[in-house]
């Protein structure tokens, strides 16, 4: 599926067209990179880190921004909102990409330009257009398993 991306400037399209894209046929991630060195000075430290990309997914379309996963293994960095969902009208002048990390390593470090930390997933959008009421069945209990 084709996608609209707009890079911030000629260094920023050489840095995605070097190290971003889908690596493998059956891939379902997009690979998006950092356009500037992200340093970190202390465990907890949070940071923006800059995409560079404004992003127009295809009509009936949205994003799911999402680390790689060798992130956290690599890079000691989690994505402070876990998960970003970027709608399909976030492609406007100005709308660019970053993702909120949170640094849980003890050294200081600094991560290079160009390094591919997240990735963009597209998924068809279903909007919600109505909301009915309904009365609950009985409960299984539990919260985030099936009783177990």
């Amino acid at each position: 599926m084709q996608i609209g991306i707009f890079y911030r400037n000629s260094v920023v399209e050489e840095l995605y067209q070097k190290n971003s894209g889908v690596k493998t046929s059956e891939s379902a991630g997009f690979d998006l990179v950092l356009c500037e060195d992200l340093s970190f000075s202390k465990q907890f430290e949070f940071k923006t880190a800059d995409l560079g990309i404004i992003v127009k997914p295809p009509r009936g379309h949205h994003s799911f921004l999402l680390p790689r996963s060798s992130t956290y293994s690599r890079y000691k960095l989690i994505q402070a909102n876990s998960v970003g969902l970027i709608d399909e009208d976030y492609s406007g002048a100005g709308d660019f990409w970053a993702m909120p990390l949170i640094y849980m390593g003890q050294e200081p470090t600094t991560i290079p330009m160009g390094t591919r930390l997240c990735q963009l997933v597209l998924c068809k959008t279903i909007p919600v257009t109505e909301v009915l009421p309904f009365i609950p069945g009985e409960g299984r209990g539990g919260f985030g398993s099936t009783g177990h």
